[in-house]
Parts: structure tokens; sequence; C-alpha cells
């Protein structure tokens, strides 16, 4: 299969997926809010005021907040929030929908996620075929400007752990391609090998026994002929 046929793959799961998430909704891609969490602390930013934040070192109330309770340096966050990695689109879509991929984005979903929690990978995975579609880089502000929701939940805590992880994706990306195209080989292969059902062979009635010629009957024996005595 040619690596031009997996960015097919990849984006039809990802309108399949958008389009089960969105539930129809004609609303352009693309979170307009982002909910910073901190343990039970819950502070929303509009996404513009977070790239003011990664790109200017623009800091809002809530921002200045959210670095309070985590206690993290503000450089630290912003050169997380704002690292590129390099994530080609081609081999990523292959990568990402397969066994391996799913679950390492899924990992990634339980700190970049859905308000509900519910379909959290799918919804990364999306966001990161759109981000890396752009110019084969991804950044966490990038995946988060892409998300599919209005809002995106997003553990303040685990932002560190979730960028190694990305980092993670990115320079295992060959090893992690060649063993999706390994699984897809020996599906293929398994499929082509079962033993077809074979046909049910007709069987030939049996014809009935051939009937016995019946003997022929034997003549009668002659009866004697008996004088007639006359009546003198």
């Amino acid at each position: 299969m040619k690596l031009t046929k997996f960015v097919s793959i990849g984006i039809a799961i990802f309108l399949g997926t958008s389009a089960s998430i969105l539930s129809g909704s004609s609303r352009a891609l693309g979170a307009e809010k982002v909910v910073l969490t901190f343990g039970p602390i819950r502070q929303a930013i509009n996404v513009s005021d977070l790239e003011d934040f990664a790109k200017e070192g623009t800091t809002t109330a809530t921002i200045q907040q959210i670095i309070g309770f985590s206690k993290m340096d503000p450089q630290i966050l912003r050169g997380l929030i704002g690292l590129e990695i390099g994530l080609k689109p081609a081999n990523l879509a292959r990568v990402i929908y397969s066994t391996p991929g799913e679950k390492i984005t899924d990992e990634i979903g339980q700190a970049i996620r859905t308000q509900r929690r519910t379909e959290s990978g799918k919804a990364l995975r999306a966001a990161v075929m759109l981000a890396s579609g752009d110019d084969g880089k991804v950044s966490l502000l990038e995946i988060l400007k892409k998300y599919p929701l209005p809002e995106v939940y997003v553990d303040v805590a685990s932002i560190a752990a979730t960028v190694g992880k990305i980092q993670g994706l990115a320079g295992n990306l060959s090893s992690l391609l060649q063993d999706s195209m390994r699984e897809t080989t020996r599906t293929t292969e398994t499929t082509s090998t079962e033993s077809p059902i074979a046909p049910r062979r007709s069987v030939a009635p049996t014809p009935p026994p051939a009937r016995r010629p019946s003997a022929p009957l034997p003549a009668p024996a002659p009866q004697p002929v008996r004088p007639v005595r006359g009546l003198w």
C-alpha cells in the first residue's frame, strides 16, 4: 500500500470521527476555550489568550492563577505549550490509527480531553492530523486550536508528560510505522490463507436393484383322457 493511501485512510477515519463527535454540527473545527485544570481547580481561558502567552509571554489573570496553583515556571510552561514537534502527515495517519498509535493517543487523551472524558482519544487523533497537515509539525498549542470541539480540557500538571509522549511518538514514528505495516501484512496474509469452505459434493442417487426376470411357470402336466362308458 502506498503512503499516499495512508493519508486517505486517516482523512476518512477523521471525517467519520468528527461527524460522531460533533453530532452533525456545522460549526468550524477548532476549540474556542481551553479549560485549564489542576486538581479540583477549573479555569477557562480563550485559545487566543493562551496563544498570546505561548508566543509573547502575555499573561492574563487566569493564567497567573493557574501558574500560582501549579507552581510551574512560566517560561517552562510557555516552552511546553509552543514546542513544535515534527510529525509528517503521510506517516502519521498510518501510525496513529494503528493499534500502538491508538494506545499512545488514548493515553495522551487523558490529559487533553473532552469534558465528559468520552472519545478523548478520537478527538485528539483528529486534532493531531489537522495540526500536522499545515506544515508537518505539531505543538500542544496547535492541537488545542484544531481540537474538534468548542472546549478542550487540559490537565496542567500533566503538560510536561504529555509533551514528552508526543515527542516519543515523533521519535518512534519510523518503528511504529514498520510495526503497523507488519501488522497489516499479517492480517492480510491470515485472511488470504484461510481455507475456503469446500463445496459439498453431490451424491449420485443409488439406482434401484435390477429386477431379476421371473422364471416361467411350469406347464401343467397333461391329464389322461378317460374313455366314456356307454350307457348299455
